[in-house]
């Protein structure tokens, strides 16, 4: 993609991680030059996708149970998820409240042994806008009994299974995301849910999973500020995406996270019908080409490669499943034979679809 003669300044700093104590040099770099693409309203047009119903958010109820199955009531997709993983219930990791793990807000999936989740503590001490990332390996999770999962940390030993990364300024927190072609995890630090100036994407050590990149810029269009996102993913070639609702419609936006730059593109398609009250969580099926929109009850999903140029998207290219669960969706990713891994809260799991898409 081409970059509009990007400039960049580089500081490199430190980063407060806020937790026990831990800080971490962490390279921080700042974009002079507008990220995003410039824009016209009349070279947008609307797709009617009218597949897609609204999903108006109530009150959240939890699951029946350690093992739970939801099921799709309506809409042009059937989907059926059911229990996969359970996540441990510890609200007081490391003997401490900022360690709270019954709050995730987001989830990203490597195609491999790991599962990395976000978690926000918001109500305990000094933590707004804080939290910490939690790495499980699948792998050995897969051979616990999911009451075993749910109890793992539960006595001072731990477990191998559980990595729990240090505290820092994670924003809302639903945006974390795996990038296939860097190997990297990626999230916005969004400190606020209105447009702002200046937009901030980090990246995570998998290893750490504290911050060690931070790039800072700007888009505007015509002098209006243009938000950044509360979600994130990325195809396999390393394309990044958000969606975000203005008015009743869906913006969507591509672009690409270099090594000290930033470019999006508003797609030229705004579609006419939003999904549900929140836009929870954006993911990418690598298994067939599809990009999909998460709402709370709700799963939407169209071609990704329709984005290109002006846009070939068609009503009949829109997939869409409503549910009835009363559950709050977290995030979507997919396995690597096509398989949805739906995070759920309340109580935190991960429930996985019967079907390959």
């Amino acid at each position: 993609m081409k970059h509009l003669g990007i400039v960049t300044s580089a500081v490199v700093g430190t980063l407060a991680l806020f937790g026990a104590g831990m800080t971490a040099n962490a390279a921080s770099y700042t974009q002079r030059s507008n990220a995003i693409t410039q824009y016209s309203s009349g070279s947008l047009r609307t797709v009617d996708n009218k597949a897609t119903g609204f999903v108006k958010a109530g009150n959240y109820a939890g699951g029946s149970g350690i093992s739970n199955t939801i099921k799709s009531v309506s809409g042009n997709q059937k989907w059926t998820l059911k229990t996969k993983y359970v996540f441990p219930r510890a609200d007081a990791a490391k003997n401490s409240d900022k360690y709270d793990m019954t709050n995730p807000q987001s989830s990203a999936y490597d195609g491999g042994h790991y599962l990395y989740v976000v978690y926000q503590p918001h109500y305990a001490a000094g933590m707004k806008n804080k939290g910490f990332v939690v790495r499980y390996d699948l792998n050995k999770l897969g051979k616990m009994s999911l009451e075993k999962q749910q109890g793992l940390l539960d006595s001072k030993s731990g477990s191998s299974a559980v990595k729990v990364g240090g505290i820092f300024t994670t924003g809302h927190g639903q945006s974390l995301a795996y990038d296939k072609k860097s190997k990297s995890l990626y999230m916005w630090r969004d400190t606020t849910m209105s447009a702002t100036r200046e937009s901030t994407l980090q990246r995570i050590s998998t290893s750490s999973l504290t911050p060690n990149k931070a790039i800072t810029f700007h888009m505007s269009n015509h002098g209006a500020n243009v938000p950044g996102g509360h979600d994130l993913t990325f195809d396999h070639s390393g394309n990044a995406f958000y969606w975000t609702v203005s008015g009743s419609r869906v913006k969507v936006y591509k672009g690409t996270i270099g090594s000290k730059s930033v470019h999006f593109r508003l797609t030229k398609q705004l579609f006419d019908h939003r999904p549900g009250t929140h836009e929870q969580a954006m993911g990418y099926n690598g298994h067939n080409g599809r990009l999909y929109l998460v709402a709370d009850d709700s799963i939407t999903s169209f071609p990704a490669k329709k984005l290109n140029g002006n846009g070939s998207l068609k009503a009949s290219d829109f997939k869409y499943t409503k549910f009835n669960s009363h559950r709050e969706f977290e995030s979507l990713n997919f396995d690597n034979g096509g398989h949805g891994l739906l995070m759920s809260n309340r109580d935190p799991e991960i429930l996985r679809s019967t079907t390959a898409y």
